[in-house]
């Protein structure tokens, strides 16, 4: 498995604005991604951190050639206090209940 992690740093007065292009420009898309296990989107105004767990990198790069990243952050202009951060990560370790 692969994650991707994209954090966001928001202006406060437009938080929800720009958590709502988010999840119209690329939670919907990824929804339709091949490989896609699990997209996550975790808020802690006015931070907010995307978590994308991928089969492996090969999805998640072909998600990003969509051009959908490039699309939200046209929609970001004015919106951020910050350029979003990337950070990739590999599963090393996991455990769910049940398990």
């Amino acid at each position: 498995m692969y994650t991707a992690t994209m954090r966001y740093t928001f202006k406060p007065e437009v938080f929800e604005i720009a958590c709502g292009f988010w999840r119209t420009l690329i939670l919907e898309e990824a929804r339709k991604a091949p490989g896609l296990i699990r997209m996550q989107f975790l808020v802690s105004k006015p931070v907010a951190l995307a978590i994308g767990t991928w089969e492996d990198k090969s999805y998640a790069e072909a998600f990003m050639r969509t051009g959908v990243f490039k699309r939200l952050l046209d929609h970001l202009v004015g919106l951020t206090a910050a350029e979003p951060k990337s950070e990739l990560w590999e599963l090393d370790s996991f455990w769910q209940a049940g398990d």
